[in-house]
């Protein structure tokens, strides 16, 4: 299975995702069209739809069989936000900038335009989020949601140096098979998000790994595909 993910990725997590979960990994290289913080992040330049990899037309890895969106990434918000896109089982959720190749799957809108970003999915009918809006509007719909105000995610700058900006719980774990990945260590949580989060990934019998020693970052989440 290929995965798309920031280049910028530590060697702990670039060796377990290589030689423990088995992926093939396409490191994203950081673009000039976006701020450093999200220059490299795959929820950014890529959304994952029933299997259909949809990107921006000026994401710096395209294959043949990719959909190419009409709009192009840029540097401003919300015009880098177009393929910011989360798919949860039947539920597909967005806001009204995603661009227009996606915009009509959506069938819930949330006003938060960084809405992968903002959720980690946890099955078919589940996920994190730290947007109270998405919380809600999620909740309304019988989902099980839980809130986590995660306020120790880091980004990265254009050096590969921890930024002073803060980053997104959604951008900081992933999903693949049945493990639930964060990458950096559980600890740099405070004590009730980290019991919180582990009780949630225990309810939807999930594995759980995480990075000992290494400072939570959010690199834009995992896009995995075949």
């Amino acid at each position: 299975m290929k995965a798309l993910i920031d280049g910028r990725i530590r060697d702990e997590e670039y060796e377990y995702l290589l030689n423990e979960v088995k992926l093939d990994i396409i490191p994203i290289e950081p673009s000039k069209y976006v701020y450093p913080e999200i220059s490299g992040h795959a929820d950014i330049f890529y959304t994952k739809i029933n299997n259909q990899i949809i990107c921006s037309p000026n994401a710096k890895y395209i294959e043949t069989n990719f959909i190419i969106g009409n709009e192009s990434v840029k540097y401003k918000y919300p015009d880098d936000v177009k393929y910011n896109v989360c798919q949860m089982g039947k539920y597909i959720i967005g806001s009204k900038y995603a661009d227009k190749k996606i915009l009509n799957k959506i069938n819930v809108f949330v006003n938060q335009g960084y809405t992968k970003c903002s959720i980690s999915v946890t099955s078919d009918n589940s996920c994190i989020t730290s947007d109270k809006g998405i919380y809600n509007k999620l909740k309304e719909l019988g989902v099980d949601v839980l809130l986590l105000q995660a306020d120790n995610i880091a980004l990265l700058d254009s050096y590969g140096k921890f930024s002073e900006m803060n980053g997104f719980i959604g951008g900081a774990t992933a999903l693949v098979d049945n493990t639930f990945i964060l990458f950096g260590d559980s600890d740099y949580l405070s004590s009730e998000n980290r019991e919180n989060l582990k009780k949630h990934i225990e309810k939807h019998n999930l594995k759980f790994k995480d990075f000992k020693y290494l400072k939570i970052v959010d690199y834009g989440g995992l896009i995995t595909y075949k």
